[in-house]
């Protein structure tokens, strides 16, 4: 972390230098991210008695589509007003929809809450990402990228954790108090960024952001796998005998731990494996431990196939994240990081509307075979690319 922090220079692609500000929110926004989903995750089950199963599973990844559509607006909402504006208005608000969603009397209630916290959450993501490409360049930005994904799974394995206890004790609603404490990252936007607008050294175009789509589309397909655990994972766990949501919550949590190890060491990687060779990792990861999830004869099985799954699912997001920042120029970056929040979340809504209907047909073992399967496959058409050049897209073109 301290190399996030040292001296350095303003480079081409990244006009400010980030402080202990930058980094927090860095860190920060992130675990705001995590949350939304993953803090009322072990009361779904609770949530599905009163609401119904796929009810209880869609108002828990609905945030996840609204966010496409804050990401998609972020861009244009930093253009106009400058990011420090944007991301401390929308910190505000994150905790005050995020909160009034505990306290929702009626699901219509709940909903319109969780719609507002997904807004305010895909502009926070996409915004965050932009002020990495701003602030940081090089094996700094590598760096930081790995400890955003880090924070957010340390996050994840706390919340699934602590929050299956919270659930058992005081229902599936208390977890929602917790989204107040975004208030907490407000003095760090209005003291760390810069009061004016992104430095605009092009005509603004959407042109070298859509030559990207390759990225995007593979983003989308990797976050249906990353949230297997989180979405179908309960329900798994259900089918063995865990029915408890604090044990269940600890079995989930083992991958999102895992993930936090591998990427806390995110940009020592990247100095040793490209592009193509994170994603035979991710997708020899995923194609594995699912399948080894759905067949786990015991406990121990169940813990080494979380330990597999989490080596993947801790690496995608800043694989993907920073070579679409590498390809964009900086002014550009809310507009690209906008799109790739939307394919990312985009890929978890998409989760449960894929897999319920295989699930109810099959049985949630079979879905998570034929998931695994679909890696695997990806990660030979991954190895097979190997020797060839890549196609690169000119991001100034």
């Amino acid at each position: 972390m301290a190399a996030l922090q040292e001296e350095a220079e303003p480079g081409a692609h990244a006009p400010y230098v980030g402080g202990a500000s930058v980094v927090a929110l860095a860190l920060g926004i992130p675990v705001l991210i995590s949350m939304l989903a993953l803090a009322i995750a072990p009361g779904v089950l609770q949530m599905a008695e009163e609401f119904g199963a796929l009810t209880a599973q869609l108002v828990l990844t609905l945030p996840a589509v609204v966010m496409i559509v804050g990401a998609a607006l972020a861009g244009y909402l930093s253009e106009h007003w400058g990011r420090r504006r944007v991301i401390a208005a929308c910190l505000v608000v994150y905790a005050v929809a995020g909160v009034s969603g505990g306290l929702a009397p009626s699901l219509t209630m709940l909903v319109v809450a969780r719609v507002v916290s997904g807004f305010v959450g895909g502009v926070l993501l996409t915004s965050v990402y932009a002020v990495i490409g701003e602030y940081f360049e090089g094996s700094r930005r590598e760096s930081i990228l790995g400890f955003m994904s880090t924070a957010a799974s340390i996050a994840s394995l706390a919340l699934l954790v602590v929050m299956g206890f919270v659930v058992e004790r005081f229902g599936w609603r208390a977890p929602f108090m917790l989204y107040g404490l975004s208030l907490l990252l407000l003095p760090c936007a209005l003291k760390g960024l810069h009061r004016g607008l992104s430095a605009a050294s092009i005509s603004l175009s959407w042109r070298p952001v859509l030559r990207g789509w390759p990225f995007y589309l593979l983003l989308t397909g990797y976050t249906v796998g990353m949230y297997m655990m989180v979405i179908q994972g309960p329900f798994l766990m259900a089918a063995k005998g865990f029915t408890a949501p604090s044990t269940i919550g600890q079995f989930i949590g083992l991958s999102s731990l895992v993930g936090a190890l591998c990427s806390a060491f995110y940009g020592m990687m990247r100095r040793w494996l490209g592009f193509r060779q994170m994603f035979i990792l991710i997708s020899l990861a995923i194609g594995v431990g699912l399948p080894l999830a759905a067949w786990a004869p015991g406990g121990g099985w169940i813990v080494l196939s979380m330990v597999v799954v989490g080596i993947g699912i801790g690496i995608i997001e800043p694989t993907v994240a920073s070579e679409l920042l590498l390809r964009t120029p900086e002014p550009l970056h809310d507009r690209a990081m906008g799109v790739n929040v939307a394919a990312m979340f985009l890929g978890q809504f998409l989760n449960p509307l894929l897999l319920a209907p295989v699930r109810e047909a099959y049985g949630i073992a079979f879905a998570f075979t034929v998931v695994g399967l679909v890696y695997l496959l990806a990660a030979g058409l991954f190895a097979a690319s190997l020797g060839r050049r890549p196609v690169p897209f000119r991001a100034d073109a």
